[in-house]
């Protein structure tokens, strides 16, 4: 009797396995209506018939373990699919902590041809991080990817997946991959918000020369701990876009080519880079190694790459590493790059290398035919040792077509150069600009604070530097962050750190008799309270002789002037103070100094306004040294006021006459200096 009861709790706990696999995985339609229950995805997943009418989800339960799959987990193609009529495979509501593995040389999940598919890894489709864990266990095989499209799988998307990978120190396969195809390309899929771990590549693309993979997006995804690229277009790739993607390491595998993103293109593609953070990009190598932030090594003619308001940090040391750099193009083929608004910081120390070669660099270009746009970029380098170069931006070939400006570049290490142009290198700004020209004009040399060398936002005096303003770019109007750019004065690099304070977009003065007239214009302001203006005629022992009210806060471009009148000759020096409503200030100083020079001869001028009431303004020039009367007379000729009775200097006077006392009719006033004599009419009309 004993025997017969194990017997039927043994047959009850396997049964009891059985119907909890078999009812593991639901098959819903898009309203929730139960279809079936199975006992494995891909049983889920062939279930559907075709064709579709209306869109299905896949469900698994918690009961879920794997036990019945099939790996690879395999969704061929469904007649069917569209924008209305997808298929959605995920964990069920309250099934957290899902994981679907397997030790496989032909991937773990493998969408063959299949359409309008969408991988999301949030229980119930609700949620903001990745949740559902798909692994592949192997350690070899060129193709043991983890998620694996191919033969013309097009319009899926993978979202909130933790995809794992396990072959770093193994070339060929990927974790997430746009695989080759026998009749078409792999297009319009988007890798999204997804967890994307190990590989030798975290994402790569390898379609054909006849097939081309097209239009494929990664954004929003953290790739990290792979082996040789964070995102690798093998091939065959035609219009591609990485944006808003952290892509580094916390430990490097041994191999000599490391980089973020590396990109083998299709002629006529365009290749979208923008956004992505890359840090810590390292290896473990003993050998002479590449380690790279965003690089393209022969790219395709025709193709085009825009780069935008990317983070690039290669800062560790890497002390085999021959080449380290921020954004590198290289090649030989027509091509055209928009390199614009970047910051890239390289640091660490080096060690061996060739003696004068350039081992590291913020931005290298390398490409003969290039068309290069390139444009409100920083690009840091204190990478120092080795008796080698460390340059900021390095410009190898200039016989491109170029269009390079509005930059911030910086080097400090040994044998170090701010800028590589062409074969000589450059730390002086002005013949940098000169070797450059026409290019570079508003370009700088200045070193940047960040708030650390892995966060490249701006910090400390960086933050609200006005020497970092740029230029708008159009087309470009938000920064790394998402953050509006300024349309009138936007920072250069990633970051739009801090509103920029008020710009001076130019200074000048000119002098008209004895008056000088001040006029300077704002691109932008903010807080700005207004203007003292200060003069001064040794460069020291400044003195405030007016104010000017700012705007506040303003995009427009704002206009001011001040005439600083009645001068004697000499030189003068002049700077205006912008105050904030909160107190601080910033001197803008005049580029050269002002001469109010002595006059030739002497002369006197009609009075302004004439006719007159009840006041009008008399000038005169003294050319030496003299006693000077300046008298009023009636028509009868009755002195009616003595306004100047002096011995004064050369140089330009003027002098107001208040006739509120008089009655209306002609006068004359009489200017005696000297020899000089000199009588001119004038009306008064009350």
């Amino acid at each position: 009797m004993a025997k017969i009861y194990f017997a039927f709790l043994v047959t009850l706990f396997f049964s009891s396995i059985i119907l909890a696999q078999a009812g593991s995985v639901e098959l819903r339609t898009g309203g929730g209506t139960l279809v079936g229950s199975y006992a494995s995805i891909a049983e889920a997943y062939n279930a559907i018939t075709t064709p579709l009418s209306e869109s299905y989800v896949i469900e698994i339960l918690t009961a879920y373990d794997g036990t019945s799959e099939t790996i690879p987990i395999t969704f061929g193609f469904k007649d069917g699919t569209s924008t209305s009529n997808t298929i959605t495979l995920r964990p069920a509501t309250g099934n957290t902590g899902e994981v679907i593995s397997g030790n496989s040389t032909a991937g773990i999940l493998v969408l063959n041809d299949a359409d309008y598919v969408i991988i999301d890894g949030r229980p119930g489709g609700t949620g903001t991080s990745p949740d559902l864990k798909i692994e592949n266990l192997a350690t070899t095989g060129s193709n043991a990817n983890t998620i694996w499209l191919l033969n013309g799988a097009s319009n899926n998307t993978v979202k909130f997946v933790h995809s794992v990978n396990n072959t770093q120190n193994t070339a060929g396969p990927r974790n997430i991959v746009f695989g080759t195809s026998t009749t078409a390309g792999n297009n319009n899929n988007i890798i999204t918000d997804c967890r994307i771990q190990g590989g030798r590549s975290g994402v790569g693309s390898a379609g054909s020369a006849t097939f081309p993979n097209d239009n494929n997006t990664v954004a929003n995804c953290e790739i990290f701990n792979w082996g040789y690229a964070g995102i690798w277009l093998v091939s065959g790739t035609l219009n591609f876009t990485a944006e808003s993607n952290t892509i580094y390491q916390t430990a490097g595998v041994n191999n000599t080519i490391v980089s973020g993103i590396i990109m083998s293109t299709v002629a006529g593609g365009t290749y979208n880079i923008r956004k992505n953070w890359f840090y810590d990009l390292q290896t473990t190598s003993t050998s002479t190694s590449n380690i790279r932030g965003i690089y393209a090594a022969s790219p395709a003619a025709g193709c085009t790459f825009n780069v935008e308001n990317n983070i690039i940090s290669n800062t560790l040391d890497n002390i085999n590493a021959q080449t380290v750099t921020g954004i590198e193009f290289l090649g030989s083929n027509a091509y055209t790059a928009n390199i614009y608004y970047n910051t890239a910081l390289i640091s660490g120390i080096h060690t061996g290398g060739t003696a004068g070669a350039t081992t590291s660099a913020g931005i290298r270009i390398g490409a003969s035919a290039i068309t290069l746009n390139m444009k409100n970029n920083i690009a840091i380098n204190t990478r120092t040792g080795g008796n080698v170069n460390h340059i900021g931006f390095a410009l190898t070939a200039t016989t491109g077509t170029l269009d390079i400006d509005f930059n911030c570049y910086f080097a400090n290490g040994t044998n170090s150069f701010n800028v590589f142009w062409g074969t000589t290198g450059y730390n002086n700004l002005a013949d940098y600009k000169t070797a450059a020209s026409p290019n570079e004009q508003n370009t700088i040399f200045k070193n940047v604070n960040f708030i650390s060398n892995i966060d490249l936002h701006l910090a400390g005096t960086s933050n609200g530097d006005i020497d970092l303003a740029g230029i708008p770019i159009s087309g470009i109007t938000e920064d790394f962050d998402g953050d509006t750019r300024n349309s009138v004065l936007p920072y250069k690099g990633a970051d739009e750190a801090d509103p920029l304070p008020v710009e001076l977009t130019s200074f000048t003065a000119n002098v008209v008799g004895n008056d000088v007239l001040l006029n300077w214009t704002t691109a932008t302001e903010t807080n700005n309270s207004g203007f003292s203006v200060e003069r001064s005629q040794t460069e020291s022992g400044w003195q405030e002789i007016g104010f000017v009210p700012g705007f506040g806060t303003s995009t427009e471009i704002r206009t001011y002037s001040f005439t600083d009148a009645g001068l004697a000759s000499g030189v003068y020096f002049y700077r205006i103070k912008q105050i904030d409503y909160n107190g601080t200030y910033t001197y803008y100083e005049l580029s050269s100094s002002v001469e109010v020079s002595t006059p030739e001869v002497f002369d006197l001028a009609q009075n302004y306004p004439n006719p007159f009431n009840p006041t009008t303004k008399i000038d005169y020039s003294i050319a030496q040294a003299s006693n000077v009367e300046l008298v009023i007379f009636n028509s009868i000729g009755e002195e009616v006021g003595v306004l100047v009775n002096e011995t004064q200097q050369a140089g330009r006077y003027s002098v107001t006459f208040d006739a509120g006392s008089l009655s209306s009719g002609v006068y004359f006033y009489k200017l005696i200096a000297g020899d000089f004599i000199s009588i001119k009419k004038m009306l008064l009309l009350k």
